[in-house]
């Protein structure tokens, strides 16, 4: 049985026995999440260009866009809320993965309100979606980014149609083709990384996706085997060019990976992602969090500083890259920047990355006195993050004030993390903080009530009505 078939096979045939209590509370509480940062980011500029954008199409009034409470096609509906919850990057991410919640989330909601399915139908299909796209990351990557590619909306596109063809119930026939369709279908340039095209990688991923699934029910047809490629005879022929040879490049992947031991313990149910309380790049967060832990405890101000020094992992560095905050945008992968406000406002939140923060003069006077280094020993950058203990995160500060004392500080990881994770009320005070001034408190109250029962939901629509900013109009 080909890669492929294996993973449709487990998608279309894997009971509600999936649902243990600890997949259960985990998916929730990714819901909880992302419905939280895409309801807030529903207001970002790229998001209100991304409806503006689907108002010229047309489509069946199917979904509810979060933007307006507008409805439109499920595929574009997912493709505006894709962009919505990550448009602020304050979404969570998995190691090992990416950001696999902000894809599956909008598109389930959105398919699910179209096939008017329960509660419970969605956290299937949520939980089923999110293990694809957790077997196919760690199968392609960390060659997939190396390549110069963002993986999100190509391994996150997978997991939204095996998704989305659970909700529609298609045979194990159909989600091979939605597979096979998404695969020519995903995308995302990491050069975009630090714009708009982040969230648009996600808003595509989550847009394709469903599209593939409703290709794949009218019976569109593709290649059965997308994922492995074969060489046929023919060397380097069509054939030999699956998704994994293609985006990876051939033999840099690990098919074994998509398929070990599957369906015995679902990724989403697992201690792997990391919830962001900090908006920006995700690694950087635990050197965030070991700047305001030091300058809270000797109250330090930045008239004391002399110099900053973060020693930090060249994969972090890879990932959050630029030395000058340009926008808000890379702001957030601005490493002297988000250590800088970090230490003079003692938080980082929303707040922290708006364009009169980013251009104040006392943030980029500290900026300058940072310094940001790549020991040896922190040197992991072929490492797969969470993987054989490689961590991505792991950091060290040196703080050398004008008085000549030095301060130190080891941080290898972030509130949020697998090593001290959230609880329902942290997420709970995020969500309220993301919702503040666009949904009334009892409003917000309403949904996040109906979320923490959400597989005792009978309408997944019901949910979206409660969380309809046309309600507050």
């Amino acid at each position: 049985m080909s890669i492929t078939e294996q993973l449709a096979r487990f998608a279309i045939e894997c009971g509600a026995g999936i649902l243990t209590p600890a997949v259960l509370a985990s998916a929730k509480l990714k819901c909880l999440d992302t419905i939280a940062v895409m309801i807030r980011g529903a207001r970002h500029s790229s998001a209100q260009i991304a409806q503006r954008s689907t108002t010229r199409f047309g489509g069946n009034r199917a979904a509810t866009v979060f933007t307006g409470g507008d409805k439109t096609s499920s595929p574009q509906a997912g493709f505006v809320n894709g962009v919505s919850a990550h448009a602020l990057e304050y979404d969570d991410n998995t190691r090992g993965v990416g950001h696999a919640s902000v894809c599956l989330v909008p598109g389930c909601l959105a398919v699910a309100e179209e096939t008017n399915a329960s509660g419970r139908a969605l956290l299937e299909a949520f939980a089923i979606g999110f293990e694809i796209a957790a077997r196919v990351a760690k199968g392609l990557r960390p060659a997939l980014i190396d390549n110069g590619w963002h993986p999100i909306g190509i391994v996150g596109g997978q997991g939204v149609a095996v998704a989305a063809s659970r909700l529609l119930d298609l045979s194990v026939w159909q989600t091979r083709m939605a597979i096979g369709i998404m695969a020519s279908s995903g995308g995302g340039v990491r050069k975009n990384v630090g714009t708009m095209g982040k969230a648009f990688h996600v808003g595509h991923g989550v847009r394709a996706g469903i599209y593939a699934a409703f290709l794949a029910q009218d019976g569109f047809a593709v290649d059965p085997d997308i994922i492995e490629g074969a060489d046929g005879g023919g060397g380097e022929g069509h054939q030999r060019f699956g998704l994994a040879d293609t985006f990876s490049g051939i033999g840099r992947y690990r098919l074994n990976l998509m398929v070990d031991q599957l369906g015995e313990e679902l990724e989403i149910g697992r201690n792997t992602t990391m919830v962001r309380m900090h908006p920006g790049s995700t690694a950087p967060s635990s050197t965030v969090d070991g700047m305001i832990a030091l300058a809270k405890k000797h109250s330090l101000s930045a008239d004391d500083v002399d110099e900053i020094i973060a020693e930090m992992t060249p994969q972090c560095v890879a990932i959050a890259p630029y030395a000058e905050p340009a926008d808000e945008h890379r702001a957030k992968f601005c490493i002297p920047y988000s250590l800088a406000v970090a230490f003079i406002d003692r938080d980082v939140r929303l707040a922290q990355y708006e364009v009169e923060r980013i251009a104040a003069n006392d943030v980029r006077a500290l900026m300058r006195r940072i310094k940001v280094e790549q020991p040896h020993d922190l040197k992991h950058h072929r490492g797969q993050w969470g993987e054989n203990g490689i961590n991505w995160g792991e950091s060290r500060l040196t703080i050398k004030l004008k008085d000549g004392r030095i301060l130190k500080k080891a941080t290898p990881y972030s509130k949020g993390w697998p090593e001290d994770p959230v609880t329902w009320e942290d997420v709970r005070a995020k969500y309220f903080e993301c919702t503040a001034g666009i949904l009334s408190h009892a409003q917000a109250a309403e949904a996040v009530d109906m979320i923490s029962n959400l597989e005792r939901v009978d309408r997944i629509a019901d949910l979206v009505d409660a969380l309809s900013t046309r309600r507050t109009m």
